[in-house]
């Protein structure tokens, strides 16, 4: 799917300086979340808005799975270096180099941590979100949204803005911190028949 790699009401906060602390906060001790999401997808050349909705697993450092459950019956797994898109409904898998999309291959990888955003992007904060504008000259990502919230894990949204003009939202739900989770969750076997694309 496109959306994968081309990727809210106001929360105040005290200072603009409170957003990144609440959110280095919560990142102390994480090693799971998992939850719910919707995603609402903006296309601009086709002037097409779908909505997804779907699971989601993470576990830090770099491992991560989202399966589509409304939408689209896509699975993506992140598992060290490497992304699989796998789209069952054509019997195929992408494998692709995480590396060759960045932080842009996807909205939830803003969640696996901090460092990588701080590293990456310029952090404005106030009113409840922080903007994240890309530090290098080029870029797929044109900006980077996360809508606060005052309970539960602190981000509640996420939009993307790429350099084309498309968007994608993340609305997240029933996100829980630090359960168990199997490593062997992130790791994609293909069914028989499945044709695997390595790209």
């Amino acid at each position: 799917m496109v959306i994968l790699f081309l990727m809210a009401s106001a929360l105040l906060l005290p200072s603009p300086a409170a957003a990144p602390a609440r959110l280095k906060e919560a990142y102390k001790g994480l090693k799971t979340l998992e939850g719910r999401f919707v995603q609402v997808s903006y296309i601009k050349d086709l002037g097409k808005e779908e909505t997804f909705k779907g699971v989601f697993y993470l576990k830090v450092p770099d491992r991560m799975k989202w399966i589509y459950t409304e939408g689209s019956s896509d699975e993506v797994y992140l598992n060290g270096k490497e992304m699989v898109v796998y789209q069952p409904s054509e019997e195929q898998a992408f494998i692709s180099e995480v590396g060759g999309y960045g932080l842009g291959s996807t909205p939830l990888s803003i969640l696996l941590g901090l460092e990588e955003l701080e590293r990456n992007f310029h952090l404005k904060a106030g009113d409840g979100r922080i903007l994240l504008r890309p530090k290098a000259a080029r870029s797929l990502v044109d900006s980077v949204e996360l809508v606060l919230s005052e309970e539960g894990f602190p981000v509640r949204r996420i939009r993307l803005l790429d350099s084309y003009g498309n968007s994608t939202e993340l609305f997240l739900s029933d996100v829980k911190r630090n359960a168990a989770v199997e490593d062997s969750l992130f790791t994609f076997t293909p069914p028989p028949g499945t044709a695997v694309i390595r790209r």
